[in-house]
């Protein structure tokens, strides 16, 4: 699993008596309260061992998503601050028809 070694330490920080989600994201913070109130269900006998495990299932799958998608936005800021450069640089130097692409990719026609 990806992200076994955090999912590991949120959880131990979600089965504390007040987990204190303080300086997480809010991925982090989103896993850990929710499966501390699944653990207190559990500690109370409102739910079973089967539904705390099929809850803390779910919650690894959204917060595995919410990795993946903070990861992809990273890149495609990267990607998007290098293409902005390279388009300043063809609409000042750039032929004519670079110059139509640039305010193509700008929305401006």
């Amino acid at each position: 699993m990806r992200y076994k070694e955090d999912i590991e330490k949120l959880t131990e920080r979600a089965k504390q008596k007040d987990p204190k989600a303080d300086g997480l994201n809010l991925g982090e913070k989103f896993f850990v309260e929710l499966l501390h109130l699944y653990i207190k269900q559990y500690r109370q006998k409102e739910i079973t061992t089967e539904e705390l495990t099929a809850k803390k299932k779910l919650l690894e799958r959204d917060y595995i998503n919410y990795r993946d998608f903070a990861r992809i936005f990273e890149q495609h800021c990267e990607i998007r601050l290098k293409q902005g450069e390279l388009l300043i640089r063809a609409e000042k130097e750039g032929c004519p028809i670079c110059k139509e692409i640039v305010k193509v990719f700008d929305g401006r026609k």
